[in-house]
């Protein structure tokens, strides 16, 4: 496989993947959805779904660069005080919502601030088991997601951007439902997910040496753990899907109320 090499952000994707990732200064994890083939040979448009992390830090160029990309609405996972704390902007023609996508699970999302993330109590007790369950629970009876299915039925709200704080769980499983919808396959959906270990590598690359300064080695393993894309946490999420429902066409329409007509409806605007 080939690869190329994103300037200024400090790592590499595969030739197929540099369309995707986007040159953002300071939103990690930007990428665009589209390109992924879907079951009927068609592949899924580019400029109509964008995942990333927390936009509060945007600067001018990558506001400049957010114009281009079409973007009508942002969907925000987080929880009320992650975005007190790190708001989102207020950008020119764009929607933004946010219904939290967590839930009670007792614990703090992983960031990309070292500050938040140097947390001895919460490296010791959240790890590998602890997101393999979280990924479980995520995708059932889940108000934030409900919303998301219902935005993405009309064409006038794309192209949408969702996110949460560095673009792996909640924007992990969200992404992994609107690529399901479209008829992309377990597969590629999963490779879709695993981007982010190569998004996510110059973030952590930079926090292991400081980190390790006073961390023992458990707890440098649980930051391992839990600021990684890991086939199972996602596998944990269609795992979930199936033990509930059977399979992915009941699940949409009993969770969402997306019927068979209406995912076609959905398939034509994003699929080409």
């Amino acid at each position: 496989m080939e690869y190329f090499k994103i300037e200024g952000l400090g790592f590499i994707v595969s030739i197929e993947n540099r369309d995707r990732v986007l040159p953002f200064e300071q939103v990690v994890n930007f990428r665009d959805m589209g390109g992924y083939p879907a079951a009927d040979g068609r592949k899924v448009k580019y400029g109509v779904f964008y995942r990333s992390g927390e936009l509060h830090k945007m600067t001018t160029v990558d506001h400049e660069l957010f114009k281009t990309l079409g973007i009508k609405t942002v969907f925000d996972y987080r929880d009320d005080k992650e975005a007190e704390a790190k708001p989102d902007p207020q950008l020119e023609n764009v929607h933004n919502e946010r219904i939290p996508a967590k839930g009670d699970v007792g614990f703090k999302m992983p960031t990309s601030s070292l500050k938040e993330m140097d947390n001895r109590a919460f490296l010791q007790t959240v790890n590998a088991d602890v997101f393999t369950e979280l990924y479980a629970h995520l995708p059932l009876d889940n108000p934030s997601y409900k919303r998301l299915m219902d935005i993405i039925q009309d064409p006038e709200n794309l192209g949408l951007l969702h996110h949460c704080a560095v673009g792996k769980d909640r924007t992990g499983v969200g992404g992994a439902l609107i690529l399901l919808v479209l008829g992309v396959d377990e597969d590629v959906v999963m490779q879709d997910y695993l981007i982010t270990n190569d998004c996510m590598k110059p973030v952590q690359d930079a926090m292991i040496p400081m980190l390790s300064q006073h961390l023992n080695s458990e707890q440098l393993q649980h930051f391992g753990d839990i600021m990684s894309a890991k086939e199972r946490y996602l596998q944990a999420t269609f795992d979930a899907i199936k033990n509930r429902y059977g399979n992915y066409s009941t699940f949409f329409e009993k969770e969402f109320g997306l019927t068979e007509g209406k995912r076609k409806a959905i398939q034509e605007y994003c699929l080409e």
